[in-house]
């Protein structure tokens, strides 16, 4: 009965199983980024809705979508002429069928067209050519009718600016907005796209580009002050990165992408009416790690872009054939596609475009679209971010949440249930996605509100607190002033060695001194200050404030790193001093200088412990007084240490100044020589491997 029972529920699954439809194909190498720049799998994001490989195409450039239709902008020489092509327009419906196949006429011929790149098709329903044009000639705008008769051919704009520049007029993208401007993509040309009227009239530059200001580029504008016009002139140009693209959307927002750049920053732009760019986030798009092949850093380029209806970025990467998704204020969400024959990957991309949620992908070199719509997981995060954006935060909770059940290192999914917990005023609940997500900005900006609810709350208590504790010392001063309470000064002489390391940390000049002349001094005491120092060290880092401590990932913490910088730096220090002290006839030892400068590492110490707790209450914003406490008290060590070695070397301000100096040096001289006894180790065992590698070869061969 229990074998008859087990089959049968084995064939109800087996059956349940059949009934589910297969799981979207993916490739599975899809990523993001932790706040530690390392990438992290996620689910795919797409997966591939369809593949359409019977167009016919032999060399396709560009594609649009317009109402209904898909456009793609394909083209063929024309047999006998050379530099010479027919442009081939490919029209699919929104079930990504042909529709019909375009062609160009000019007065009953064909028209004869130099380079086609770039094609773009406006609500009446006309097209728009960028025609590059080879060699020396220079391109031209085409406008037809959706039938492709050709209306109007612009040319080269004349104008007085265009004339200036001395590159040729390449355009090889196009489109217009609702005012009827044409907007030109010009090949080289970096002062921004050119604009046109209707009537194809020169209107001037949009979205001009500025230079990144790096080392390199501030050098050079150094040196140009001190050159001639003649070496001016044959010098390298500072220009700004030229775009790659651009695409607008239903607000007239027009969003470029540029090619690969310094520091990688405003890839993207999204460019307003005053040619401004209006994103929010404008720094280091593309992939974060850099990938170096054959001595050569290969650099995200992106080299097309799309914006889908619900306000998503889209960027292609043509350096490794990656697709790049972004919120509408250009934050990332996820990297998916890459290199390859895989379904879901390409071999040579040019373009991509969005129709509703789909995405679309060109592929010149297979002559392949690629329509891919978004998984479960992208739909969640989607809905997710769309809902945020639209001020609806708590139905923008179930997507998110669903998200982060799906995929739990999803960094961007806590951030969205950190900013919809937010905006309902839940900021415990922010807080903790926040830290999730590590998020210190947003964390902080949580923490401050959630701390002025808490101080609103506790305002009596604390209140009853303070007016208890000034009573208290009220009455102590009264105490102490008729004689009940009396209090007994510190012998120094002859009190014990504890009280001189307190001494010291308010009379630094006068307490060494005296320390020293006294003996009150102890290595007991310095070994516990030390530990002392490395402990809070340690304490400071776990115990810190989130929000200025990143310590959620504790696998990433070195402990023995800590002890290094903290007691070897110190040990090191007083060795060299100690050397440097014969030299300038010092009068202290080795085991006196160490107990001296760990004593002098008191003041850190209260900082650490200090720091734990402000760190705890203070926001972002606030975090400048903890810069400014750290500077007293680091600079308060510093002192001690100074006076420290000279009470006990017994040298003069200036002599002793000149030992410190003399012993930085030196420690820089001891950690060279140590540094390169640890190449030397290695290179010889390196050797001895070698040797027994060799050994053990020749012993298997038999020769």
């Amino acid at each position: 009965m229990k074998k008859l029972v087990t089959v049968l529920a084995l064939m109800t699954v087996l059956v349940s199983a059949l009934c589910f439809p297969a799981a979207a194909e993916g490739t599975g190498k899809s990523y993001v980024y932790d706040n530690y720049g390392n990438a992290m799998a996620i689910p795919d994001p797409y997966s591939v809705k369809e593949s359409i490989t019977d167009l016919n195409l032999n060399l396709a450039y560009d594609m649009v979508v317009q109402g209904d239709y898909l456009y793609i902008l394909d083209r063929t020489p024309i047999a006998g002429m050379d530099n010479t092509y027919q442009a081939h327009i490919v029209v699919l419906n929104r079930d990504y069928e042909l529709v019909r196949e375009l062609t160009f006429t000019q007065d009953d011929a064909p028209f004869q067209f130099k380079d086609p790149r770039g094609i773009w098709v406006d609500e009446y329903g006309t097209i728009y050519i960028a025609d590059r044009g080879p060699g020396d000639t220079a391109g031209q705008v085409v406008l037809a009718t959706n039938d492709g008769v050709v209306t109007k051919v612009f040319g080269k704009p004349d104008s007085e600016l265009m004339s200036q520049s001395s590159s040729q007029y390449y355009p090889v993208k196009v489109l217009t907005d609702d005012l009827g401007i044409i907007y030109i993509m010009v090949e080289n040309e970096y002062r921004g796209i050119v604009t046109l009227d209707q009537n194809g009239e020169f209107q001037g530059y949009f979205g001009s580009n500025n230079v990144t200001l790096t080392g390199d580029v501030l050098m050079t504008l150094f040196w140009r002050n001190f050159m001639t016009e003649d070496q001016i002139a044959r010098m390298q140009q500072i220009l700004p990165t030229e775009y790659t693209n651009f695409t607008i959307d239903d607000d007239g927002f027009i969003y470029c992408s540029r090619g690969a750049t310094n520091d990688m920053n405003e890839l993207i732009r999204k460019i307003n009416c005053k040619s401004k760019n209006v994103l929010q986030y404008t720094e280091r798009f593309g992939d974060v790690g850099l990938t170096s092949v054959r001595g050569q850093t290969q650099k995200t380029r992106f080299a097309a872009i799309t914006v889908d209806d619900k306000g998503f970025i889209t960027t292609l990467d043509t350096t490794w054939n990656r697709l790049f998704q972004y919120t509408s204020e250009g934050e990332i969400m996820y990297i998916f596609g890459g290199q390859g024959q895989q379904n879901g990957t390409f071999r040579s991309p040019v373009d991509v475009d969005s129709w509703g949620d789909d995405l679309i992908v060109l592929d010149q070199a297979y002559g392949t679209v690629t329509v891919l719509e978004p998984t479960t997981f992208a739909q969640n995060v989607r809905e997710g971010q769309y809902l945020y954006s639209k001020g609806d935060y708590q139905a923008s909770l179930e997507p998110w949440y669903a998200v982060t059940d799906e995929c739990m290192n999803y960094l961007f999914g806590y951030k969205g249930i950190g900013q919809a917990l937010y905006m309902q005023k839940d900021y415990v609940g922010a807080m903790e996605n926040y830290k999730l997500a590590g998020d210190h900005e947003n964390y902080s900006a949580a923490f401050q509100l959630y701390r002025t609810e808490a101080m609103q709350d506790m305002f009596t208590p604390i209140l009853i607190v303070v007016v208890t504790l000034v009573v208290l010392w009220a009455v102590y001063k009264i105490l102490k002033r008729v004689g009940v309470l009396k209090s007994r000064k510190l012998v120094l002489d002859e009190s014990g060695k504890i009280k001189y390391v307190f001494h010291t940390l308010f009379h630094p000049i006068e307490g060494y001194q005296e320390m020293r002349y006294n003996k009150k001094y102890s290595m007991a005491i310095a070994l516990v200050l030390i530990f002392l120092y490395f402990l809070t060290d340690v304490i400071s880092y776990l115990n810190g404030g989130f929000i200025f401590v990143d310590n959620t990932d504790l696998s990433r913490y070195n402990i023995v790193i800590t002890f290094v910088m903290d007691v070897g730096v110190i040990a090191l220090f007083a060795l060299a001093n100690w050397l440097m002290s014969t030299f300038f006839e010092g009068k202290g030892r080795l085991k006196e200088t160490w107990i001296y400068l760990c004593y002098a590492t008191l003041p850190v110490t209260f900082y650490n412990l200090l720091y734990v707790l402000l760190s705890n209450v203070l926001t972002l914003e606030e975090g400048v007084f903890l810069t400014y406490i750290s500077i007293i008290f680091q600079g308060w060590m510093i002192i001690m240490m100074i006076f420290a070695l000279q009470g006990l070397h017994m040298y003069s301000f200036k002599r002793n100044i000149l030992s410190i100096i003399c012993t930085i040096l030196a420690m820089l001289v001891v950690l060279f020589i140590v540094f390169l006894m640890f190449n030397l180790f290695i290179q010889f065992f390196s050797f001895i491997e070698t040797v027994v590698k060799e050994v053990m070869y020749r012993m298997v061969v038999g020769f």
